[in-house]
């Protein structure tokens, strides 16, 4: 026979399996959207951004492309001064 408290440790291991989940999604959401943004305005395929979805490694490549590569739409400039 089981032991009765047994659902309670099934009920806390799902509580922490959704709650991953939850944390998961929010934070690519997070990461995706602003990178997608980023990667568009800086000349490169918006998609770049869906790298964040490989576990550990993804977010790495994503910041070597845009920290290490040439980009498409040139380097930022500085901001005009008016006349300085």
């Amino acid at each position: 026979m089981s032991d009765p408290g047994s659902w309670l440790l099934g009920l806390g291991l799902l509580a922490l399996v959704v709650g991953l989940i939850v944390y998961w999604l929010i934070a690519l959401v997070v990461l995706i959207i602003p990178t997608w943004r980023i990667c568009d305005r800086a000349g490169f395929s918006g998609a770049l951004a869906l790298f964040h979805l490989l576990p550990g490694i993804g977010s790495l490549i994503v910041l070597a492309v845009l920290a290490f590569g040439t980009w498409p739409n040139g380097e930022g400039k500085p901001a005009d001064r008016g006349g300085q």
